[in-house]
């Protein structure tokens, strides 16, 4: 999910410069509505429940360049199965199944400006990354108007996938009890299996709301809704960023300096050990 949302801001970069530029973007089901309404993006090709699906449907598409920003051994047979030109980073796998190798940015630049940087061998010459994009949906932002009384309100996300990016839940709930103090409502939201560590947030914060089962555009507009956004290094972090949401993000084992929110105010907090 988060990569998906970070590619927003090249592709829009893309698209700015090279408006006749036809963009289609190949993403499993699970993060297709990343770009679900996103003008710089014509096509979303999404991919199969098995793989022999998705190639048989690329075999009869021409492209006049294929850009693999993945470099894995499933995203290369997606990009042989289609016509096209192929373009690779230097040090993939199988590199010389591609028609050119672009070289790997620096291991220290944010992804959003990694990415950047391999369009810019392509020509994109657009200096700045614009922020990062998530397309407005009027009818999930009534019903979340409807749902919270248009009451003022902050959204705490207490899960992610990793442990290790984990911060506990008596520390969400202690920042949502402050933040009550103020004024502020908090919702709580959780991915798919993570409904128990919203449960354990809820037990130390009472008057909290928990909302289950979102869709995307439910979660973004909750989320463009929201006076600020808290949460773990995770998909929906980058989301807060695509709607504009004030951010504060607790930081555990992954790199803040290549993942942290893009082109939106925010705040971290993370211990400084080298991981």
């Amino acid at each position: 999910m988060g990569d998906c949302l970070l590619l927003t801001s090249p592709l829009r970069a893309l698209k700015q410069e090279f408006p006749g530029f036809r963009v289609s973007v190949l993403v499993d089901p699970a993060f297709s509505a990343c770009f679900d309404g996103n003008p710089d993006v014509d096509e979303i090709i999404v991919t199969g429940e098995k793989k022999y699906q998705t190639v048989g449907r690329l075999l009869i598409r021409r492209f006049h360049t294929i850009v693999n920003l993945h470099g894995g051994p499933t995203s290369l047979s997606y990009s042989c199965a289609a016509w096209g030109r192929r373009i690779g980073v230097e040090g993939y796998q199988y590199g010389r199944m591609y028609s050119a190798l672009i070289p790997r940015p620096k291991a220290s630049l944010h992804t959003v400006e990694a990415t950047m940087d391999l369009f810019r061998h392509l020509g994109l010459r657009d200096e700045k990354p614009p922020n990062l994009h998530y397309a407005r949906h009027q009818d999930e932002a009534n019903w979340v108007g409807k749902t919270l009384r248009d009451r003022p309100y902050v959204v705490i996300h207490p899960a992610t996938q990793m442990e290790t990016k984990r911060w506990s839940a008596e520390g969400f709930a202690s920042v949502g009890n402050m933040l009550a103090e103020a004024g502020l409502l908090t919702v709580l939201t959780s991915g798919p299996g993570e409904e128990a560590i919203v449960g354990e947030t809820a037990k130390d914060l009472p008057e909290s709301v928990i909302l289950f089962g979102l869709t995307m555009p439910q979660l973004a507009e909750l989320i463009r809704g929201a006076r600020l956004y808290v949460g773990n290094d995770s998909g929906p972090m980058h989301l807060a960023a695509a709607v504009g949401t004030p951010t504060l993000a607790v930081w555990g084992s992954s790199d803040s300096g290549r993942w942290r929110p893009w082109g939106v105010a925010h705040r971290i907090v993370q211990n400084p050990f080298d991981c």
